[in-house]
């Protein structure tokens, strides 16, 4: 049981899959938009956690690392729409961040019943190492792409956000 054809390319090439079994015909489920992007996110998921392993980063928290540094004074619940999370979830993650001290949070002065969040000077240190390696892990994740393609492919995925995100 070693790889199989598990589906044709829309020109009819024959493409190969690691199925194991018989093969498959998933030719309609690669037509699929969403079955597409989740399998690769699971893909990128799987490797993104081995890359970054001596960090001890997930890529929630990564996300958060970045976001909180490209904009200060963010808050909880604007980072909570921002990455499609639940709020309690969001909290309970900042919490373990804070007392890692990774980031801080404090009431807004705009709003008190918004908390803003920071990063600490060691959590600056951590995102910039992170963000460091993130580099590098999206350019071998982009790598079977020319950069053009590259750049394509990044604008093509923001079209198809941007409906949604001008929703939040």
């Amino acid at each position: 049981m070693g790889r199989q054809s598990a589906r044709k390319s829309a020109g009819g090439d024959e493409l190969e899959d690691e199925v194991s079994g018989q093969g498959l015909d998933l030719s309609a489920l690669y037509q699929t938009p969403g079955f597409m992007i989740r399998i690769l996110q699971i893909q990128i998921f799987e490797r993104f956690f081995k890359y970054f392993k001596a960090q001890k980063l997930s890529p929630v928290e990564y996300a958060i690392l970045v976001t909180v540094r490209d904009n200060p004074a963010m808050t909880q619940s604007e980072l909570a729409a921002v990455l499609k999370m639940k709020l309690p979830n969001l909290v309970n993650m900042l919490s373990k961040m804070e007392a890692a001290r990774i980031l801080r949070r404090k009431r807004s002065t705009k709003d008190k019943r918004a908390i803003e969040l920071s990063l600490t000077q060691s959590g600056q240190t951590k995102t910039a190492e992170a963000a460091a390696l993130g580099d590098l892990f999206n350019a071998q994740t982009l790598a079977a792409l020319s950069k053009h393609e590259q750049v394509a492919f990044l604008a093509m995925l923001a079209r198809l956000l941007e409906p949604r995100i001008s929703r939040l």
